[in-house]
């Protein structure tokens, strides 16, 4: 702990300026490594000064008795309005302050300020996917302490899947009356990992939650229609960074109770080249694919109740007559059935088939709700 506010940066930054007035109460500055600190998610903290990370939803978890929470991050993406990381700073269960980062090096940036005196639990939450680039953590800056980290969570949720589970414009409401609306494009700030599906089940149940997501992936092919192993997402799972070889997750550092995969949304929407319309996968391929995928993640972890679920964007209504939803359930629900494994389930969530939708017909925040309301039950009834 530094008690000159910003001391421990400055030699990493070259200039740092701070608008307005200083409150009275003083600051006080803690390094990444600081033990009161939980890191939750796939990080490489082999990087010097602080954790690196790709994927949304990694969180440093702390308490303090603090009135300001600042943040020091390293924005490792490109820029422009895809690759753009954003951050939440979430305050006893509210998120209180978006942050843009800025490209390059290290610099602090203003988090929650004027919060009530006394003890408060913090959440710095990559709020971005790994599309939007990597980021690195170097420490916050307190209006107060730090204290003890909070108990360590008895329940613990992953969750697996392509941009449905990132969050994907779930933070817009787009009309579609001529059903040609949606067509946007990914503009990261538009992404929050904290109002999808999986973060809100673990609010629900007061689990921690990993989401291993990347856009664009399928079981067995992608949305591009590249099906080798290395470039579709069960080659990529075992990556910290999916467009980096090493270093790779250490899965004994995170191992849940529950993993819930919501895959082959694109494996069933990349484009036929001569109708111009999505075409499903060939189904034994696809099966073959999705299985041994779920045997991967039992040697992982042996004792993990697995969901196979079926996303809400799929829906019999397009292309019209190739029942992409009817065929989706029965691909991944004769594979569940074939596997014979008493801890492997199959699940589907109820499709969207109407207005409003989020960035490129993906889920509102409004129906990540509503999907986390659905799956729960599931979730209750195998003991999480």
């Amino acid at each position: 702990m530094s008690h000159s506010r910003f001391a421990w940066l400055l030699p990493l930054v070259p200039v740092l300026v701070m608008a307005g007035c200083e409150p009275f109460e003083p600051w006080f500055d803690y390094a990444a490594d600081d033990p009161n600190l939980q890191l939750i998610g796939r990080m490489d903290r082999t990087t010097l000064d602080g954790p690196t990370y790709a994927h949304p939803g990694v969180t440093i978890r702390f308490r303090c008795n603090c009135t300001g929470v600042d943040v020091a991050f390293a924005d490792k993406g490109t820029g422009g309005e895809e690759h753009t990381n954003w951050v939440n700073v979430i305050v006893d269960g509210e998120t209180k302050a978006k942050i843009k980062l800025e490209q390059g090096d290290a610099r602090f940036y203003k988090g929650a300020r004027d919060l009530k005196p006394g003890e408060h639990l913090i959440e710095i939450v990559k709020r971005t996917e790994s599309y939007a680039g990597d980021m690195q953590f170097l420490g916050l800056s307190l209006q107060g302490i730090i204290l003890e980290p909070p108990p360590q969570k008895t329940k613990r949720l992953e969750i697996i899947g392509d941009s449905i589970s990132c969050g994907y414009g779930n933070e817009v409401r787009i009309f579609a009356p001529t059903y040609t609306e949606p067509n946007t494009g990914y503009h990261s700030k538009n992404e929050d990992i904290s109002k999808a599906y999986g973060s809100l089940l673990g609010r629900r149940f007061d689990a921690d939650v990993v989401t291993t997501c990347i856009s664009g992936t399928g079981v067995y092919r992608n949305l591009n229609g590249a099906t080798e192993r290395d470039k579709t997402f069960p080659g990529l799972y075992p990556r910290v960074f999916p467009s980096q070889e090493k270093p790779l997750w250490d899965t004994s550092k995170f191992v849940p109770d529950i993993i819930i995969i919501n895959l082959g949304n694109n494996d069933f929407n990349v484009v036929d080249e001569n109708t111009k319309l999505p075409h499903p996968p060939p189904e034994q391929p696809f099966k073959d694919a999705y299985r041994d995928f779920v045997v991967q993640l039992r040697e992982y972890y042996p004792n993990a109740k697995i969901i196979c679920s079926i996303g809400p964007m799929m829906n019999d209504n397009y292309p019209p007559g190739l029942k992409q939803w009817t065929n989706m359930q029965k691909y991944v629900g004769d594979m569940v059935a074939a596997l014979d494994d008493p801890n492997v389930h199959y699940f589907s969530y109820s499709p969207v088939v109407s207005d409003p939708y989020g960035e490129d017909w993906h889920p509102t925040a409004e129906v990540h709700e509503q999907m986390a309301n659905e799956i729960a039950p599931v979730l209750q009834e195998l003991g999480f």
